[in-house]
C-alpha cells in the first residue's frame, strides 16, 4: 500500500524535474525570456496549490479513491496537451492544469497515511513513503536530459503521459478506500469553510504548516534556478545536470532514513526543530560557497548537498505535526499543508526568475531567506 501511494505521489515531482533540463531549449525555441520560462514552473506550483485545496475537502466528503482517480485522469489529459503545445502561453496553462491533476496523488497519499497511522508512527511512515517518492526526482532530470538530447523536449511529456497511465492502473487495482462512510463529512461550502477554519486557527498546526511550507520555497528556489545556474553559468551539459540532482536527492533520502530511524524515539517536534536548524546552517554555507565562488561548480554542489539533507525530515514532521490534530479532517489538513508548500514554491520560483541576473546569487539568496523565515515560524508558533 505504501509503495503504491509513493508511486502515485511521485507523479508531481516527476512532472517538475523531468523537464527542468529543457529550460534553456524551451527559451530558445519559443523565443522568450528566462522569467517567462520560469512561469511554466511557477504556474505548475500555483496549479498544485489550487488542486490540493479542492482535493482535500472533496476526499473528506466522497472518499479518497474516487477523488484520486479524477486527479490522475486530469493529469494524463493535461500532459498530452503540454506535449502538443506550440506557444509558451498555452504551455503555461496546460502545466497549470497538469499540476491541478497531479496534486491529487500528493495530498491524498498523506490523507490515506493519516487514516491508517497517528503520532510518531505516522511521521515514520511518511518518511519511508517520501524516500520511495524521491527516487523520482533522483532519476527524472537525468532521464529528462537524455530524452531532450535524443528525441526533443516534447518526448519528455509523452513519457510523463505513459507514467500517468501506469499511475491510473495502480490507483484502480492497488489502492483501497481508507475513509469509511461514517467518517465522511457533510457536503456544502459551509462545511468546507469550517474545516479550513479549524485547521488554520489551530496555533501549533498552523505553525507546522507555515514552517514546513516556507522550507518548500527554499527547495523550489533551487529547482527553478538550477537549470540556468548549472547549464548556462557553470557550463554543464543537460544530461550532466541530472547527476547533480541525483547527488542532491541522495542527501534528501539520507535525511529521510535518519528521520524514519529516530522520530519515534525523539518525537515529531524535536526532529522538526533539529532539521529546521540544520537547514538554516546548510543554506548559510551554500550561500557562502556560491557567493564566494571559491570552488566553482563543486562548491555550489557541496553547498546544495548540505542544504538538501534535512528537507525530507522537515516535510515528514511538518505534515505529521499538522495532521495529528485533525483525524476527522485529514484530507482538509493535508490540503492546507500541500497548498501552502507549493504556494511558497511558486512564489520562490517567481522571485528567482524576476531577479535572474545570469549568476547563482538570486537562487542562493532566496534559499537563505526562506530558511530564515521557516525558523522564525517554528520558534514563534510551534515551540512548546
Amino acid at each position: 500500500m505504501i509503495l503504491s501511494l509513493a508511486m502515485v505521489a511521485a507523479l508531481a515531482p516527476l512532472a517538475i524535474d523531468m523537464y527542468l533540463p529543457s529550460f534553456p531549449t524551451l527559451r530558445r525555441e519559443f523565443g522568450v525570456s528566462a522569467a517567462q520560462i520560469q512561469l511554466t514552473l511557477s504556474g505548475y506550483m500555483l496549479g498544485f496549490t489550487v488542486g490540493q485545496l479542492a482535493y482535500g475537502p472533496l476526499s473528506d466528503r466522497f472518499g479518497r479513491k474516487p477523488v484520486l482517480l479524477s486527479g490522475v485522469l486530469l493529469f494524463i489529459a493535461a500532459t498530452v496537451l503540454c506535449a502538443l503545445s506550440t506557444d509558451i502561453s498555452w504551455l503555461i496553462l496546460f502545466r497549470f492544469l497538469q499540476a491541478v491533476g497531479g496534486g491529487a496523488g500528493t495530498v491524498l497519499s498523506r490523507a490515506i497515511v493519516r487514516d491508517l497511522y497517528e503520532g510518531a508512527a505516522m511521521a515514520r511512515i511518511m518518511s519511508i513513503m517520501l524516500i520511495a517518492v524521491l527516487f523520482a526526482p533522483m532519476i527524472a532530470p537525468f532521464a529528462g536530459g537524455y530524452i531532450l538530447i535524443w528525441v526533443g523536449w516534447r518526448a519528455v511529456f509523452w513519457v510523463l503521459t505513459a507514467i500517468g497511465l501506469a499511475a491510473l492502473l495502480i490507483t484502480v487495482f492497488r489502492i483501497r478506500e481508507t475513509l469509511p462512510m461514517d467518517r465522511r463529512g457533510s457536503p456544502g461550502v459551509l462545511s468546507l469553510l469550517r474545516g479550513y477554519t479549524a485547521v488554520l486557527t489551530h496555533r501549533r498546526a498552523l505553525g507546522y504548516i507555515l514552517s514546513g511550507g516556507v522550507t518548500f520555497g527554499a527547495l523550489f528556489a533551487f529547482l527553478s534556478g538550477a537549470p540556468f545556474v548549472f547549464i548556462e553559468y557553470y557550463g554543464l551539459e543537460p544530461q550532466e545536470m541530472g547527476y547533480v540532482f541525483m547527488i542532491n536527492v541522495a542527501g534528501v533520502m539520507a535525511g529521510g532514513w535518519l528521520n524514519a530511524r529516530y522520530v519515534e524515539t525523539a518525537g515529531v517536534y524535536r526532529m522538526m526543530a533539529a532539521s529546521t536548524l540544520l537547514l538554516l546552517a546548510g543554506t548559510v554555507v551554500a550561500f557562502g560557497l556560491i557567493a564566494s565562488d571559491i570552488f566553482g561548480v563543486w562548491g555550489a554542489i557541496a553547498g546544495i548537498m548540505i542544504f538538501t539533507l534535512p528537507l525530507n525530515m522537515i516535510n515528514a514532521n511538518a505534515a505529521a505535526g499538522a495532521l495529528e490534530h485533525f483525524p476527522h479532517l485529514a484530507g482538509t489538513a493535508s490540503a492546507a499543508v500541500g497548498a501552502f508548500r507549493y504556494g511558497c514554491g511558486a512564489a520562490a520560483g517567481l522571485c528567482v526568475g524576476l531577479f535572474h541576473d545570469g549568476t547563482p546569487l538570486p537562487m542562493a539568496a532566496v534559499m537563505l531567506g526562506c530558511s530564515v523565515i521557516s525558523t522564525i515560524f517554528l520558534v514563534v508558533m510551534v515551540r512548546r
